[in-house]
Order: structure tokens, then C-alpha cells, then sequence
């Protein structure tokens, strides 16, 4: 084995000297044992995300997926209920309009309402 083989991963066949005192190494070798280290870029990145993580996701995705489903029926109705209120003249003229629709229709029932037995203290 000549000296430096091990590290370039390649067999050398012949070593030579030239007249300014050079090595030269001749090889019959086409390509270097050692594989190239790839630098990876940040946007290919992806990692594998470990069992305990896995699991926690799979816990709180649910809930999550709920509480978007929540929000979505909320709009809804809040479209369906308040429609004349959030209309662009009505928005002009009378800001307080949605606002008490908003508050007082969808979010929050009045005692005085029909259907409403007792007040949630």
C-alpha cells in the first residue's frame, strides 16, 4: 500500500518523481472508494419525527380539527343571522349595529329572550 491510498480512496499503481521534486501518482482507477459527502440544503431538509413526538401530534391535531370546525359553524351563523347588520351600508352608517348584533344575537343571549329558562351565572 502506498502512502496516501487510505485517504483519497484510491489505489495507486505507480508513483513517480519529476525533476522539481514532485511526487506523481498514477492510478488505473476510474472513480474513489469513498463516496462525497453531501451537503444537504435547508429547504430539502426533512426529518423524521420521533414516536413520542408522533404521538403528541396525533393528540392534539383532534382537538385542533375541532376547534376549527367550531369557528367555521360560528361564521356561518353569524353570516346567516347577522346579515343585514354587516351589510357595506349598514357598516357605514351604524358601526355599534354589528357590534350589538354580534354580541347580543350569536354570542350571548339576553334573559328576555324566548327559550331561555334561567341566566348562566
Amino acid at each position: 500500500m502506498l502512502p496516501g491510498e487510505l485517504e483519497g480512496g484510491v489505489n495507486f499503481d505507480a508513483v513517480s518523481a519529476s525533476a522539481d521534486n514532485r511526487m506523481g501518482c498514477w492510478t488505473l482507477q476510474k472513480k474513489s472508494r469513498i463516496k462525497p459527502v453531501r451537503v444537504k440544503s435547508s429547504s430539502s431538509y426533512s426529518r423524521k419525527k420521533g414516536p413520542v413526538e408522533q404521538f403528541v401530534w396525533n393528540i392534539v391535531r383532534i382537538p385542533l380539527l375541532l376547534l376549527l370546525v367550531l369557528v367555521m359553524v360560528a361564521i356561518r351563523d353569524v353570516t346567516v343571522v347577522c346579515r343585514e347588520e354587516f351589510g357595506m351600508p349598514a357598516v357605514l352608517l351604524d358601526m355599534g349595529a354589528a357590534g350589538h348584533c354580534l354580541y347580543r344575537e350569536v354570542l350571548w343571549a339576553e334573559d328576555t329572550r324566548p327559550g331561555i329558562k334561567f341566566v348562566p351565572v
